[in-house]
């Protein structure tokens, strides 16, 4: 499936270490700009804006693939129906207004619709796998010729890891990130405590790591090879589970689309007053951001088709970034300047900057692999 899933889940959980001291920081100009320096702190800021925006094409995209097909089957001509037409018209009547709400706490009953969906998901996707409807020979759904893509498995090996391998750990370093939002989360927490926070956390995050080993291991099960971007393409038209999967699965992408473009809208705001333009965050400019935003998603998601070149191009590069070198980097200075450079604490913390050159390593590996696939 698609980074959908993680950050559907993560609008209830983030990964934060020393949460306390990252709040106290944030109040005033951000771990970046204390430990590392202010004139810098446009660099988080705009890698975190990118890295939204990328996903919120993600979200566009996979809310278009989802729709036509579907409309298709309700009888709508193909006229009226293609994917560009239709992500515009989802873009005006309901990602619009939903991306204008500031409080994310407000979409907590729309969280729990879009969590519930990819539960459904999930179980479709493992039912397939186990009854065997797309069995080369033998199932239902692969005897009438209609699917463009049978499964196939010559590339299928139980402990081949690989060079490709490194398209999945740069979407497996995008599917992770939710930081971005950390504090709105922390403050909207009910009852907010560090405790309270760090439950929510690794509660997330365990039923994160389980759906998607399910979801992965039982969509490759079924296609193998032939798995598109979007697994949803691989089932048959006429697969009732699949049909419903797809309607819950748009349902989670568009409850989902408004956090993620929250993130990029703050990482805008940010690097802007970085830039000694504030003014950009003010409520008067609100409306102009997030439409522009809006506008450059859309137009992006219509004219790139397949999702997965997005998903892996961001998570090798946006996802390396936030995920291994900047943590490492601020952390280590932050140690330092707490406990100062001749102490036990700092030699020890010295130890993350191995993250920094495995962060470049891996990033850049990935990006290569990504483009190669293509």
């Amino acid at each position: 499936m698609h980074t959908h899933f993680s950050f559907v889940l993560l609008r209830d959980g983030i990964t934060a270490a020393h949460l306390s001291t990252f709040l106290a920081l944030s109040k005033t100009q951000g771990l970046w700009s204390r430990t590392i320096g202010e004139t810098t702190t446009y660099c988080v800021d705009s890698m975190i804006a990118i890295m939204c925006l990328a996903v919120s094409v993600i979200y566009s995209g996979i809310l278009g693939d989802v729709a036509t097909p579907l409309l298709t089957q309700a009888g709508l001509s193909n006229r009226h129906n293609s994917r560009a037409t239709n992500i515009l018209a989802i873009t005006l009547t309901l990602l619009l207004p939903m991306s204008l709400v500031k409080n994310l706490s407000a979409l907590a009953f729309t969280s729990i619709l879009g969590f519930s969906a990819i539960l459904y998901t999930v179980f479709f996707i493992l039912v397939r796998a186990l009854d065997g409807s797309y069995t080369i020979g033998s199932g239902k759904f692969v005897t009438d010729g209609v699917l463009e893509l049978l499964p196939t498995f010559q590339k299928s090996t139980v402990w081949n890891c690989d060079f490709t391998s490194l398209i999945l750990t740069a979407n497996m370093s995008l599917a992770y990130i939710a930081n971005y939002n950390a504090p709105s989360f922390y403050r909207e927490l009910k009852d907010t405590s560090n405790e309270r926070f760090r439950k929510m956390v690794v509660i997330s995050f365990g039923l994160l790591v389980i759906l998607y080993v399910i979801t992965m291991a039982a969509g490759y099960s079924t296609f193998g090879d032939a798995c598109q971007g979007n697994i949803l393409l691989n089932c048959h038209p006429d697969d009732i589970l699949s049909n419903l999967g797809r309607v819950a699965t748009w349902f989670s992408i568009l409850f989902g689309f408004p956090l993620v473009m929250s993130g990029a809208r703050e990482g805008l705001i940010g690097t802007a007053s970085s830039m000694g333009l504030p003014q950009l965050g003010s409520d008067r400019n609100h409306f102009g951001l997030v439409a522009s935003l809006l506008a450059l998603v859309t137009i992006i998601s219509c004219f790139v088709e397949d999702v997965s070149l997005v998903v892996g191009l961001t998570g090798a590069a946006m996802g390396s970034f936030i995920v291994y070198l900047c943590p490492a980097i601020i952390y280590t200075k932050a140690v330092a300047l707490a406990m100062g450079t001749d102490s036990l604490d700092y030699k020890r913390a010295r130890i993350n900057l191995a993250m920094v050159p495995f962060g470049i390593l891996l990033g850049g590996f990935g990006v290569y692999m990504t483009l190669k696939g293509v």
